[in-house]
């Protein structure tokens, strides 16, 4: 998998790079501010299959990319994994209305990470599973 690890703490960067790192198979790039995560992001070249998102970042701030991921057509399915120090209410259900599913709570643990991006793999598996019609029975 592709995968965007947006977050302007290079320590928490860093953690989730060498957690990811532990599973082959998968490209990390990395940005220290959501601006910069928008410029990889939106660039007609560029494809991430996850985005691990941190919330609490200086000028454009985890929530606000999300929205404008959201609110992109090229972007809006891409899957993002929100990262954040607080577990509070409102960010989790900020989070959730704009269409995403999957938290860590900093510091992340290397099983949790894990974990995500086996479930994130095992549903792209799914979607591109191709499907055969049999005698009016879908089969997968």
């Amino acid at each position: 998998m592709k995968i965007l690890i947006v977050d302007d703490d290079p320590v928490s960067r860093r953690i989730l790079r060498e957690i990811v790192a532990t599973m082959p198979g998968h490209q990390v790039t990395e940005a220290p501010d959501g601006g910069v995560a928008w410029e990889l992001l939106d660039h007609p070249s560029r494809y991430f299959d996850v985005v691990f998102l941190d919330v609490s970042m200086p000028q454009t701030n985890g929530l606000q990319l999300l929205k404008r991921i959201r609110d992109s057509q090229h972007l809006f399915s891409t899957r993002v994994v929100m990262c954040t120090a607080t577990s509070d209410r409102a960010t989790v259900s900020n989070a959730i209305q704009l269409g995403t599913r999957h938290f860590i709570v900093k510091p992340a643990t290397a099983g949790l990470v894990q974990t995500k991006l086996r479930d994130i793999q095992a549903k792209i598996d799914a979607e591109n599973m191709p499907r055969t019609k049999v005698s009016g029975v879908v089969t997968v």
